[in-house]
């Protein structure tokens, strides 16, 4: 009888390793499942995010691509006036002999 009973200890034990087996692969395989998952919408999120600044800058260059084809449509006293409005704001050109005055209050 103790050899049965030694046979059917040993298979309870095999039995209780192989379901605790069982249990450590499911938990990992859920931990490897739901970091994916959070990692997926992690990128996601940067995605829209660089996303929405390539629309913007998109918007900012067409409205630049409008400004274009309207000066191509100017006359030259306009093209000069265009030019000359360029070069004073983006650019901070001055006439010869102009005074620039730059206010250094910061208001």
């Amino acid at each position: 009888m103790s050899k049965k009973k030694t046979s059917k200890q040993k298979r309870l034990i095999n039995n209780r390793f192989a379901g605790t087996c069982i249990s450590i692969i499911l938990i990992v395989f859920a931990f490897y499942v739901v970091f994916t998952l959070v990692d997926q919408q992690v990128e996601i999120a940067r995605k829209k995010e660089q996303l929405q600044k390539l629309n913007e800058e998109i918007v900012i260059q067409e409205v630049k691509n409008d400004e274009m084809k309207q000066v191509n449509e100017f006359d030259d006293s306009e093209n000069d006036a265009y030019i000359e409005r360029v070069a004073r704001e983006e650019f901070d050109y001055s006439k010869q002999g102009e005074r620039v005055f730059i206010n250094v209050a910061g208001e």
